[in-house]
Protein backbone atom coordinates (compact mmCIF):
# COMPACT_ATOMS: atom_id res chain seq x y z
CA UNK A 1 0.00 0.00 0.00
CA UNK A 2 2.87 2.56 0.51
CA UNK A 3 4.21 2.58 -2.83
CA UNK A 4 1.12 2.27 -4.75
CA UNK A 5 -1.88 4.66 -4.38
CA UNK A 6 -5.23 3.10 -3.85
CA UNK A 7 -8.92 3.64 -2.53
CA UNK A 8 -11.37 1.56 -1.05
CA UNK A 9 -15.25 2.94 -1.70
CA UNK A 10 -17.76 1.35 0.39
CA UNK A 11 -21.32 2.06 -0.60
CA UNK A 12 -24.78 0.38 0.32
CA UNK A 13 -28.15 1.89 1.86
CA UNK A 14 -28.11 3.57 5.23
CA UNK A 15 -27.08 0.67 8.12
CA UNK A 16 -25.20 -1.81 6.27
CA UNK A 17 -22.05 -0.95 8.00
CA UNK A 18 -19.95 1.60 5.93
CA UNK A 19 -18.41 4.17 8.70
CA UNK A 20 -17.92 0.83 11.05
CA UNK A 21 -16.04 -0.85 8.64
CA UNK A 22 -14.55 2.41 7.05
CA UNK A 23 -12.97 2.89 11.03
CA UNK A 24 -11.75 -0.44 11.18
CA UNK A 25 -10.09 0.05 7.76
CA UNK A 26 -8.58 3.26 9.51
CA UNK A 27 -7.33 1.59 12.27
CA UNK A 28 -6.26 -1.65 10.99
CA UNK A 29 -3.57 -0.08 8.35
CA UNK A 30 -3.13 3.62 10.18
CA UNK A 31 0.80 2.42 11.42
CA UNK A 32 1.34 2.52 7.56
CA UNK A 33 1.95 6.53 6.61
CA UNK A 34 -0.46 8.40 4.14
CA UNK A 35 -3.81 6.76 4.77
CA UNK A 36 -6.69 8.92 4.89
CA UNK A 37 -10.60 8.76 5.11
CA UNK A 38 -13.25 10.85 3.34
CA UNK A 39 -17.04 10.64 4.12
CA UNK A 40 -19.92 12.50 2.14
CA UNK A 41 -23.63 12.06 1.89
CA UNK A 42 -26.21 13.98 -0.67
CA UNK A 43 -27.17 17.33 0.45
CA UNK A 44 -23.89 19.26 1.67
CA UNK A 45 -23.20 22.65 1.39
CA UNK A 46 -26.22 24.86 -0.45
CA UNK A 47 -28.43 21.82 -0.74
CA UNK A 48 -28.27 21.34 3.07
CA UNK A 49 -28.89 24.92 3.92
CA UNK A 50 -32.00 25.00 0.99
CA UNK A 51 -33.20 22.04 2.70
CA UNK A 52 -33.38 23.51 6.27
CA UNK A 53 -34.64 27.01 5.05
CA UNK A 54 -37.43 25.04 3.00
CA UNK A 55 -38.09 23.23 5.52
CA UNK A 56 -40.22 25.48 7.38
CA UNK A 57 -42.97 26.44 4.12
CA UNK A 58 -45.66 24.00 4.25
CA UNK A 59 -45.03 23.10 0.44
CA UNK A 60 -42.10 21.33 1.17
CA UNK A 61 -42.57 19.38 4.42
CA UNK A 62 -42.88 15.72 4.51
CA UNK A 63 -40.60 12.64 4.71
CA UNK A 64 -39.36 11.87 1.11
CA UNK A 65 -35.70 13.17 2.26
CA UNK A 66 -36.36 12.22 6.44
CA UNK A 67 -33.25 13.27 7.59
CA UNK A 68 -33.79 17.25 6.50
CA UNK A 69 -38.34 16.74 6.26
CA UNK A 70 -38.89 17.73 3.20
CA UNK A 71 -40.39 16.60 -0.26
CA UNK A 72 -38.97 18.55 -3.37
CA UNK A 73 -42.37 19.36 -5.59
CA UNK A 74 -42.66 17.32 -8.56
CA UNK A 75 -42.04 20.57 -10.55
CA UNK A 76 -38.84 21.31 -9.08
CA UNK A 77 -37.24 18.29 -9.31
CA UNK A 78 -35.07 18.92 -12.12
CA UNK A 79 -33.66 21.99 -10.12
CA UNK A 80 -33.12 20.43 -6.78
CA UNK A 81 -30.90 17.87 -8.75
CA UNK A 82 -28.87 20.65 -10.01
CA UNK A 83 -28.14 22.23 -6.42
CA UNK A 84 -27.41 18.54 -5.16
CA UNK A 85 -24.94 18.36 -7.56
CA UNK A 86 -23.00 21.67 -7.31
CA UNK A 87 -23.00 21.30 -3.43
CA UNK A 88 -21.45 17.25 -3.50
CA UNK A 89 -18.62 18.85 -6.52
CA UNK A 90 -16.24 19.99 -3.45
CA UNK A 91 -16.52 16.42 -1.94
CA UNK A 92 -15.71 15.31 -4.72
CA UNK A 93 -12.75 17.31 -5.55
CA UNK A 94 -11.55 16.91 -2.28
CA UNK A 95 -11.57 12.84 -2.83
CA UNK A 96 -9.94 13.42 -5.88
CA UNK A 97 -6.55 15.51 -4.16
CA UNK A 98 -6.79 13.58 -1.53
CA UNK A 99 -6.03 10.43 -4.01
CA UNK A 100 -3.15 12.12 -5.66
CA UNK A 101 -1.75 12.68 -1.87
CA UNK A 102 -2.56 9.36 0.13
CA UNK A 103 -1.35 6.03 0.06
CA UNK A 104 -4.52 4.53 1.14
CA UNK A 105 -7.96 6.65 0.65
CA UNK A 106 -10.93 5.09 2.51
CA UNK A 107 -13.88 6.30 1.33
CA UNK A 108 -17.43 6.05 3.44
CA UNK A 109 -19.68 5.93 0.15
CA UNK A 110 -19.29 7.37 -3.22
CA UNK A 111 -20.86 8.06 -6.40
CA UNK A 112 -23.31 5.64 -6.25
CA UNK A 113 -24.29 6.47 -2.62
CA UNK A 114 -25.14 9.88 -4.15
CA UNK A 115 -27.30 8.99 -7.11
CA UNK A 116 -29.29 6.54 -5.09
CA UNK A 117 -29.52 9.50 -2.82
CA UNK A 118 -30.97 11.82 -5.76
CA UNK A 119 -33.26 8.79 -6.87
CA UNK A 120 -34.76 7.78 -3.43
CA UNK A 121 -35.23 11.65 -1.84
CA UNK A 122 -36.74 13.07 -5.04
CA UNK A 123 -38.42 9.97 -6.63
CA UNK A 124 -37.25 10.68 -9.45
CA UNK A 125 -35.35 7.30 -11.14
CA UNK A 126 -35.87 9.45 -14.11
CA UNK A 127 -32.44 11.18 -13.13
CA UNK A 128 -30.44 8.20 -14.23
CA UNK A 129 -31.11 8.62 -17.61
CA UNK A 130 -30.66 12.23 -17.80
CA UNK A 131 -27.04 13.38 -19.18
CA UNK A 132 -26.19 13.91 -15.15
CA UNK A 133 -27.51 10.67 -14.13
CA UNK A 134 -25.64 8.86 -17.12
CA UNK A 135 -22.00 10.90 -16.61
CA UNK A 136 -22.39 10.04 -12.56
CA UNK A 137 -23.17 6.62 -13.15
CA UNK A 138 -20.04 6.29 -15.14
CA UNK A 139 -17.62 7.63 -12.82
CA UNK A 140 -19.46 5.79 -10.15
CA UNK A 141 -18.60 2.42 -12.23
CA UNK A 142 -15.08 3.61 -12.39
CA UNK A 143 -14.89 3.89 -8.22
CA UNK A 144 -15.25 -0.43 -8.12
CA UNK A 145 -17.21 0.52 -5.23
CA UNK A 146 -17.73 -2.43 -2.38
CA UNK A 147 -21.41 -3.14 -1.78
CA UNK A 148 -22.22 -3.71 1.19
CA UNK A 149 -26.19 -5.05 2.29
CA UNK A 150 -28.22 -6.39 4.60
CA UNK A 151 -31.75 -7.85 4.91
CA UNK A 152 -34.53 -4.85 5.38
CA UNK A 153 -35.11 -6.04 9.04
CA UNK A 154 -31.58 -5.70 9.84
CA UNK A 155 -31.09 -2.42 8.29
CA UNK A 156 -34.48 -0.44 9.88
CA UNK A 157 -33.21 -1.87 13.17
CA UNK A 158 -29.70 0.07 12.58
CA UNK A 159 -30.73 3.16 10.58
CA UNK A 160 -31.76 6.67 12.26
CA UNK A 161 -34.61 6.41 9.65
CA UNK A 162 -38.46 5.30 8.86
CA UNK A 163 -38.91 1.74 7.25
CA UNK A 164 -40.28 3.28 4.15
CA UNK A 165 -37.13 4.85 3.43
CA UNK A 166 -35.18 2.02 4.32
CA UNK A 167 -36.89 0.08 2.25
CA UNK A 168 -37.18 2.41 -1.32
CA UNK A 169 -33.18 2.31 -0.46
CA UNK A 170 -32.45 -0.80 -0.57
CA UNK A 171 -34.41 -1.99 -3.78
CA UNK A 172 -32.62 1.19 -5.85
CA UNK A 173 -29.33 0.38 -3.90
CA UNK A 174 -29.73 -3.36 -5.21
CA UNK A 175 -30.83 -2.61 -8.97
CA UNK A 176 -27.56 -0.24 -9.24
CA UNK A 177 -25.02 -2.53 -7.35
CA UNK A 178 -26.13 -5.52 -9.73
CA UNK A 179 -24.51 -3.66 -12.87
CA UNK A 180 -22.12 -0.91 -10.84
CA UNK A 181 -20.40 -3.27 -8.11
CA UNK A 182 -17.87 -5.80 -8.59
CA UNK A 183 -18.07 -7.15 -5.06
CA UNK A 184 -21.24 -7.64 -2.79
CA UNK A 185 -20.78 -8.41 0.76
CA UNK A 186 -24.00 -9.20 3.26
CA UNK A 187 -23.33 -7.47 6.76
CA UNK A 188 -26.51 -8.70 8.20
CA UNK A 189 -24.77 -11.40 10.32
CA UNK A 190 -21.37 -11.08 10.09
CA UNK A 191 -19.21 -9.42 12.75
CA UNK A 192 -17.44 -6.14 11.92
CA UNK A 193 -14.18 -7.89 12.00
CA UNK A 194 -15.23 -10.42 9.61
CA UNK A 195 -16.52 -8.29 7.29
CA UNK A 196 -13.63 -5.96 7.30
CA UNK A 197 -11.73 -9.34 6.18
CA UNK A 198 -14.18 -9.81 3.03
CA UNK A 199 -13.73 -6.31 2.13
CA UNK A 200 -10.16 -6.40 2.09
CA UNK A 201 -9.87 -9.53 0.26
CA UNK A 202 -12.01 -7.44 -2.53
CA UNK A 203 -9.47 -4.65 -2.36
CA UNK A 204 -7.24 -7.17 -3.47
CA UNK A 205 -8.47 -8.98 -6.21
CA UNK A 206 -9.47 -5.30 -7.63
CA UNK A 207 -5.55 -4.22 -7.17
CA UNK A 208 -4.37 -7.82 -8.86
Amino acid sequence: MRSKRMSVTLTGADGTGKTTISKLILSTVSHNSGVCLHWFRGSHLLASILARLLAGFKAFQGLCNPYYKICVPRRLRWLWVHVELWSILPHVFTRLLLKSLCNLVVCDRGLLDFVAWLIVTLDYPEALYSLYGRFLVRLASREKPIYLYASLEVLVKRADAPRDFIARQLAVYNVLAKYLTPCRIDTGYKEPVRTLRSVLECLREQTR
